[in-house]
């Protein structure tokens, strides 16, 4: 069997489960946004009815915005921490798919449409690069591919920090993104007055 993508921090975040949604939009910028403009790009390349992929989809929150924006769409979020999960179940109804289990080792039903990682790929270590290809792997062509995550600090402090909440930061994670291919949309934007960058990235 091949080594699963990603860590399993199922006690991680059984201790963060029931706090996520409280503390996360404290520094977890721009996620809102990202939905909002991949739904304006589907719409502008003629998407009718995208499948949506979420990887890491956690507590479901993104899939509430997602499941509005796109009532007749196929949603499915994959997360490895049974925790979060369970939150999200109760969050969202029933035609939304929620699936334990790392990518490219379950069966997703892909291809999709539209496949959005936000705040995943820094907590993916050394399997960044594995996880980015295996997000376009059950891509449809010509699929969107959507990212927010942390871009970069200046902060060795803050970065070691965050390295103890599984979170690294990779300042050629655009570039990994983007691989042979120009984005649709790029952004690194502030935080807390540079104390550390975010990105948003929508490409295929």
């Amino acid at each position: 069997m091949s080594q699963p993508i990603g860590k399993d921090l199922t006690g991680y975040y059984q201790l963060h489960a029931p706090i996520y949604d409280l503390t996360r939009p404290l520094f977890l910028f721009g996620r809102r946004r990202l939905l909002n403009d991949v739904a304006r790009i589907s719409a502008s390349i003629g998407q009718k009815r995208p499948r949506i992929l979420e990887i890491g989809c956690g507590t479901g929150s993104n899939l509430a915005i997602l499941r509005q924006a796109f009532p007749d769409s196929r949603l499915v979020g994959i997360d490895l921490a049974a925790p979060m999960l369970a939150r999200a179940q109760r969050r969202l109804p029933s035609s939304v798919h929620l699936v334990q289990g790392a990518l490219g080792e379950v069966d997703l039903g892909a291809p999709f449409d539209i496949v959005i990682a936000s705040y995943m790929l820094s907590m993916t270590g050394d399997a960044q690069t594995r996880c980015i290809a295996a997000a376009r792997a059950v891509l449809a062509p010509e699929g969107l591919l959507a990212v927010v995550d942390f871009h970069c600090t200046p902060s060795a402090q803050f970065a070691r920090w965050m390295a103890h909440n599984h979170v690294r930061f990779n300042a050629d994670l655009p570039l990994r993104l983007q691989g042979d291919r120009k984005p649709i949309q790029f952004e690194s934007l502030s935080a807390y007055a540079g104390a550390w960058r975010y990105c948003s990235w929508i490409g295929h």
